[in-house]
């Protein structure tokens, strides 16, 4: 036997002993009254006889066994507190407070039907017994016997009407049997009765709350606070009914009050949850900072903190949590994800690849972080790293089409198309219905000049999507350039402008249509539109330049094929608009007319892309 459980005992037996003295009766025991031996007996005045010695040593041994049983019990070891309940019994029959205690420990280790037993002879031996019937009702109400579970309590009221605990778990058990009405009249009468009682006004509460009876059920909560300031529940339940009334700056004084007397960590929370859904982020800080004061482990709080610093640009702040953190929690994707966004934010480049590198391909972050960490590498100039990781990245989690993407445009930027396509007809045979990848090996067999074979993935796309706006832009730009089925790709521009009107390279495509179909005058205006919003863009002012021309407005175009030159790309396209503007230069030299040149009408370009 261990010393704590002998130390434990000791001090069961003495307080036991001493509180129960004043329960004593002199003519009789009792009724639910512990074993014999521990109440208060009067030292005889002569010796006993043997029979009586017997008596006593059967209640010194009944005493020892239930201290032991308490004294497990308090210890958290129910199985050697119901061989010492059982020891006790063997010695005193009689005692339902026993009885009444093995039932618990039967619950503890979830052997419900000897609980109920158990009870049931506790209560055998005195029907009035008011903490057995309450772990008996409890039995039934915990295995769905609801009529067996509100019989009991309604027993249990005949003999005590004004027991709260049976008056309220009796409301609970009707309001999850559906009976909510019934529960709300059986506490309005229970509360008319006991007026003073602030759990029944708490729960009367609740039933109306739950019956959408709001006003009432605040009018409940603020008597059970008003009989009882402390009552913590009753206060968090008043914002609670505010909360879901959308009522949040009430709930935030009722929070408020509650957590300046108590210092409530509940209320704490809420009052912070209710500060970052209104964004109002130093105003949830201290709240958040006293919850961590109370629970240092809770690391969902500490993100919350590292978080709102994030927002807040504390960026100095935020990596001090992030990493506190990570000091207890090392392996924390998102501690390692978040970290990496704000030395991302900061310009840290080398930090944030250490940090967003840490994560495994197994999270559902590593898609997200990988392609981020492709990004870094092409800021710090080391393309080839870039490279190499993404490679990485596709031959541990080969089923994210961004990561084909991403290595496909590496190799486009670095002018090898041949090997992006190559990337690219890889992943369209792991994604044949992705939009995305249907549209840049569309524009990648266009950029290798297979128009036709990227015109069938672009038409392949539409019947996927038909109001994908890339490839509706993409092939009626196509056919307009080529000068076939231009009704068709009227309709097909329409759309497109219709679905992302502010887009300008598809104003362009629109404008440029006008301009072919001979209408030059809308094309102007729809070209100037394209201008505005891609004021910057060699072909759009380039094609403007153009419709300039055609309409006569030789000033206006050379000024846009100056500005068209400017922002060209490639020695080619800058020859190209070059060529047209010096010929343009000698026809308005030439004032007689002579040497007059025909303007370019054609231009060309790469298919517009999304902004």
């Amino acid at each position: 036997m261990s010393r704590s459980i002998v130390v434990t005992a000791i001090a069961m037996v003495t307080s036991t002993a001493c509180a129960h003295r004043e329960f004593v009766r002199n003519d009789e025991p009792h009724p639910n009254r512990a074993p014999a031996g521990l109440e208060q007996k009067p030292i005889p005045a002569e010796p006993q006889d043997l029979t009586e010695d017997a008596k006593k040593n059967s209640s010194a041994t009944a005493t020892y066994h239930f201290s032991m049983a308490q004294a497990y019990s308090a210890e958290g070891n129910p199985d050697r507190a119901i061989e010492e309940y059982k020891l006790t019994l063997m010695f005193d029959k009689h005692a339902p407070l026993v009885f009444a205690r093995l039932a618990t420990e039967y619950v503890k280790k979830g052997m419900l039907t000897a609980a109920m037993e158990t009870c049931k002879e506790a209560l055998q031996l005195d029907p009035k017994y008011t903490d057995a019937r309450l772990i008996l009702a409890g039995l039934y109400s915990s295995t769905h016997q609801t009529a067996e579970a509100l019989a009991e309590y309604t027993q249990i009221l005949k003999y005590d009407p004004s027991h709260e605990e049976a008056a309220m778990y009796q409301a609970q058990v009707l309001m999850d049997d559906g009976k909510v009405d019934q529960a709300n009249r059986n506490l309005k009468a229970f509360v008319k009765k006991n007026s003073e009682s602030a759990l029944a006004w708490y729960y009367l509460g609740r039933v109306q709350q739950k019956t959408g009876q709001y006003k009432e059920a605040a009018k409940a909560y603020k008597k059970a606070i008003e009989l009882r300031p402390s009552f913590s529940q009753a206060t968090l339940s008043l914002g609670y009914l505010h909360e879901e009334n959308h009522a949040n700056a009430e709930a935030i004084t009722v929070y408020s009050g509650l957590y300046d007397q108590t210092q409530d960590s509940v209320a704490a929370n809420r009052l912070a949850t209710l500060y970052l859904k209104a964004e109002k982020y130093k105003e949830a800080i201290p709240y958040l900072e006293a919850i961590e004061a109370t629970d240092p482990d809770d690391m969902n709080v500490r993100v919350k903190l590292g978080l709102i610093q994030m927002e807040l640009k504390n960026y100095p702040k935020a990596i001090g949590i992030f990493k506190a953190i990570l000091k207890k929690a090392p392996e924390s994707e998102r501690i390692h994800y978040y970290l990496g966004s704000i030395y991302e934010e900061t310009q840290q480049y080398e930090a944030a690849v250490q940090e967003l590198a840490a994560i495994p391909s197994e999270s559902k972050l590593f898609s997200d972080s990988a392609l981020h960490v492709g990004y870094l590498y092409k800021q710090l100039n080391r393309n080839a790293d870039a490279q190499a990781f993404i490679t990485q990245a596709i031959a541990r989690s080969p089923k994210v089409s961004g990561f084909y993407l991403f290595q496909a445009s590496l190799h486009e930027e670095a002018r090898d198309v041949n090997q992006a396509v190559a990337v690219m007809e890889k992943a369209s045979q792991i994604f044949p219905e992705d939009e995305k990848v249907l549209y840049y090996i569309g524009s990648l067999y266009d950029r290798q000049g297979q128009v036709d074979k990227g015109l069938a993935k672009m038409e392949s796309l539409l019947r996927i999507n038909p109001n994908n706006v890339d490839a509706l832009n993409y092939i009626g730009y196509t056919w307009t350039m080529r000068g076939v089925r231009l009704n068709d790709a009227e309709k097909l521009l329409r759309q497109a402008v219709r679905l992302k009107p502010d887009n300008g390279y598809i104003q362009d495509s629109w404008g440029w249509h006008l301009f072919v179909r001979g209408k030059v005058a809308e094309a102007v205006v729809e070209l100037e539109k394209a201008v505005k919003l891609k004021p910057a863009e060699s072909t759009i002012l380039d094609h403007l330049a153009d419709a300039y021309a055609r309409a006569n407005l030789r000033e206006k175009a050379l000024r846009q094929y100056e500005e068209a030159v400017r922002y060209a790309e490639g020695a080619d396209v800058r020859q190209k608009i070059s060529a047209k503007m010096e010929n343009l230069k000698k026809e308005l030299a030439d004032r007689n007319g002579t040497n007059r040149g025909k303007t370019n009408q054609t231009s060309e370009r790469i298919p517009a892309s999304d902004e």
